[in-house]
């Protein structure tokens, strides 16, 4: 037991006793599983390997670590960019999965962070470039240097670009940067793609790419890259950046006093250990055979708690749902606060290793909080440095496997591969044959997607030959019958991709709309649609088949906005005489499109918009136009459009918000509400649509609310009031009788838990909030991203929803002295 002296600070205690150095067999002895029949061994330590950060196996099962020597070498960061780190390769020569031999591939770096082996050399990320290195002479040290992405990292070493993940597709993504990079010959191509997570990514057995964020154990998304972003003038409400895990609760077995929000009240529990994520990073999403028990669970490392969790995904087709292994405890932990896991990998032999740096201090300086520097200080947490261990996790009863060969593989032996029962071993296969070009391989490949019948096998095959620019897509044609809705999904993007004829592909939509779809395929074609140089209108029709059957639900409301861009107009009109009646979402669908017509401040689109508006009677689509321009009211009323003429019929409120021949807008008069600034008006629009996808069914989209369920947001003093107590709501829910505006809700006239939306993400919480506390009336400030970031900090540690008498202290309004971490 530790013992602690009472050092004040922060209104702490801080343990004074330094945390002690343990040699690998000691550190060995303090690990707990949850559940008998693992066995958890070193496979290298210091000196062979120093502050591992990543790693990753090559073709022939060797094991390369980036070793982040430079970080934070004391609490002053002294040294932080001295060219100290490497990139170091371990073998093990006598088969026994324990590495022999260390050589430096590569040092003289700054703060390396991510590595992506191809068979002729390595991707390596450092502090800022990213750079393809070259082994010429086969003596596995660098002798080549060509710089791929001069400006690759671009922030401090917390929310930097890493990961280079090599996908399905044959992309390669990073965590915290929106680019995506994959060769074509000897040229780097980059391309825009969506920022995700934070440290670390993975993907499973369909391609789809998991990620997360330090408070967030594991996001997804529900669409492919680059899918649900295309239309400048609409942001999707959903659909990126998912929340896949119900809980962030963890369950350490030693008290984590050394955690940067240890300060907190109820950050720790009466044992002083965190109660939720703090610094949760590397997902892996388990692919390979060894353990039939883990396949397609998700692993996520926390590294202040010294603990790896495991969760158990559910697969719904679009959407994937996680639940703990275990209801109290985690899959792996220790009482060596010096054990920080930071990275998983899978090898050739399917075990789980993981990647130790194995130190005091986990938190870079300008994110340490005073309370953090004065522990670390006063228990010499800071030293030593340079120690770092390599684990890996296997069965009892292990037998170690021969080691791959993969440079030595023929291209019919590479093909068989893709049908191996593990992950690792099928990404190799597709990797060594799309970047070692071996276009021999594509009858072969052929036959294995249009004859296999695994699914998983097939969708390799299918992306094998994306990446190998098959030159007769069509032979690939058959497999858009397949009932296989991720073969179909795959198959999609792939001929798209390879240049198959629009027509060809609008020609199966057309076939298949009136048909029984599966989800995904549904959204596939809804998002393939958007590809298609194809007449409008054909274009418009099938997408109203499409979706109209489906409006309710926001994803599909978004693939298709994300489908129109600029034709947001034209697509209108198609459904505007084709719609019978209000059936839910549709609505919402109008709302939006009209909303992404504005944003552009095209004035011919907006004219032809206003002329839907009849001042003599409105309907519903009438309705939900309006609702639009409402909401881009200030910003029209700053910056009117310019209209060509007078909108036929016009209602007398245009006058204030547009121009044309002959009429000039009068200026905005003052208001005692002050008006929304161009971010923030971007941030309330955002929220809306954020409200209308997970809000709207319990609060009413008129903010009234709904009779036995939820209390109305319209003039709300919870709305209106504190953002504190507001946020603390949305992080972790509210259960039990409230009284909002002087009236008594109670069961039944309300439900007694408001489930919290903690799997959103800062942005999205602050643009909901702002949006709820300016609509209907309301006249409260708005809040930003980082405003979001420090009350989440400030309510660390709640694991279960919130009482109104528990939250009466964060009645008044926030602090302005918030502690910046």
């Amino acid at each position: 037991m530790i013992r602690l002296i009472a050092i004040a600070f922060a209104g702490s205690l801080v343990a004074a006793e330094p945390a002690p150095v343990l040699s690998p067999q000691e550190s060995l002895a303090q690990f707990k599983f949850a559940e008998p029949g693992y066995r958890i061994e070193l496979v290298a330590s210091e000196p062979m390997v120093q502050d591992p950060v990543a790693m990753q196996f090559d073709g022939e099962g060797r094991l390369w670590v980036v070793e982040m020597r430079g970080y934070m070498q004391d609490l002053d960061r002294s040294g932080v960019n001295d060219p100290i780190g490497r990139v170091s390769v371990l073998e093990d020569g006598d088969g026994d999965g324990i590495m022999d031999k260390s050589t430096i591939f590569l040092d003289q770096l700054v703060l390396p962070r991510a590595i992506a082996i191809h068979p002729d050399g390595v991707l390596i990320a450092e502090n800022k470039p990213l750079w393809f290195v070259e082994d010429t002479d086969g003596d596995l040290v660098a002798d080549r240097k060509t710089l791929v992405d001069a400006d690759y990292a671009k922030d401090q070493i917390e929310h930097s670009a890493n990961g280079l993940l090599r996908a399905m597709d044959n992309w390669i993504y990073n965590a915290k940067e929106g680019h995506r990079y994959r060769r074509s010959g000897k040229e780097w191509l980059r391309e825009t793609t969506e920022a995700r997570g934070q440290w670390g990514m993975s993907q499973d057995t369909q391609g789809r790419l998991f990620y997360n964020y330090n408070h967030s154990q594991l996001h997804s998304d529900l669409a492919p890259p680059n899918t649900l972003t295309r239309n400048p003038n609409h942001e999707p409400s959903t659909g990126i950046s998912v929340g896949v895990t119900s809980t962030n609760i963890v369950f350490p077995i030693r008290p984590n006093l050394a955690t940067n929000r240890g300060y907190i009240p109820g950050a720790l529990d009466e044992n002083g250990r965190i109660k939720e994520f703090t610094s949760a990073c590397s997902p892996i999403i388990y692919r390979e055979s060894l353990f039939p028990e883990f396949a397609g669970n998700a692993f996520v490392c926390e590294t202040a708690g010294n603990l790896i969790k495991r969760s158990i995904l559910t697969d719904g087709g679009l959407r994937v749902s996680g639940s703990p292994a275990y209801a109290d405890r985690d899959f792996l932990a220790s009482k060596d606060e010096r054990f920080r896991p930071c990275w998983l990998t899978t090898g050739p032999d399917g075990a789980l290793y993981i990647a130790d740096m194995y130190r005091g201090i986990v938190q870079d300086g300008p994110h340490m909080s005073p309370y953090l520097r004065e522990h670390s200080k006063a228990r010499k947490m800071d030293a030593p440095i340079h120690l770092g261990r390599i684990w890996r996790i296997v069965p009892k009863d292990i037998q170690q496997p021969e080691g791959p060969r993969f440079s030595k593989l023929t291209a019919d032996e590479l093909v068989k591969l893709l049908h191996h029962p593990s992950g690792w071993w099928r990404d190799q296969a597709q990797m060594h044959l799309v970047e070692r070009n071996l276009a021999a391989a594509i009858p072969a490949l052929r036959e294995m997607a249009l004859g296999n019948k695994n699914p998983i096998t097939r969708l390799h095959a299918i992306w094998t030959l994306e990446g190998l620019r098959d030159p007769e897509p069509q032979k690939l044609l058959p497999l858009l019958e397949e009932n296989a809705p991720a073969v179909q999904c795959a198959t999609l993007r792939v001929l798209k991709s390879l240049d198959l004829p629009d027509e060809q592909l609008h020609a199966f939509i057309v076939k298949h709309t009136t048909k029984s779809l599966a989800e995904p395929t549904r959204l596939q074609m809804l998002l393939t649609l958007g590809d298609l140089k194809i007449a409008d209108e054909a274009c418009f029709e099938s997408l109203r088949v499409l979706l109209l059957p489906v409006v309710a639900d926001p994803l599909m409301r978004d693939a298709t906005l994300s489908s129109l861009a600029h034709r947001e107009i034209g697509f209108l009109r198609h459904l505007w005489i084709k719609l019978d009646a209000e059936t839910p979402g549709l609505p919402f669908l109008i709302e939006s499109l009209a909303q992404a017509i504005l944003q552009s401040r095209d004035a011919t689109a907006i004219s032809a918009l206003l002329t839907l508006l009849d001042s003599s009677k409105t309907d519903w689509r009438q309705i939900a136009i309006l609702a639009a321009i409402e909401l881009h009211r200030a910003d029209l009323v700053l910056d009117p459009v310019v209209l060509s003429a007078a909108p036929a019929g016009a209602h007398a409120a245009f006058r204030s918000l547009f121009a044309w021949p002959g009429h000039v807008p009068e200026p905005p008069s003052k208001t005692a509400v002050r008006p929304l600034k161009p971010n923030e008006q971007a941030l309330f629009v955002r929220g809306r649509q954020i409200f209308l996808t997970s809000c709207f069914a319990c609060h009413g989209a008129d903010g009234k609310g709904i009779k036995f369920l939820a209390p109305p947001l319209a003039g709300s003093d919870w709305v209106n009031g504190s953002p504190e107590r507001l946020s603390r709501v949305l992080f972790h829910g509210l259960t039990g009788p409230i009284t909002v505006s002087g009236k008594r809700y109670d069961a039944p006239e309300v439900q007694s838990v408001m489930p919290p939306l903690a799997t959103l993400g800062n942005d999205d919480i602050a643009a909901v909030l702002t949006y709820i506390r300016r609509a209907w009336g309301n006249t409260a400030d708005p809040i930003t991203s980082a405003d979001i970031n420090q009350l989440r900090i400030r309510a660390q540690g709640r694991t279960i929803p919130w009482t109104e008498a528990e939250l009466a202290p964060f009645v008044q309004p926030l602090s302005t002295s918030i502690p910046k971490q």
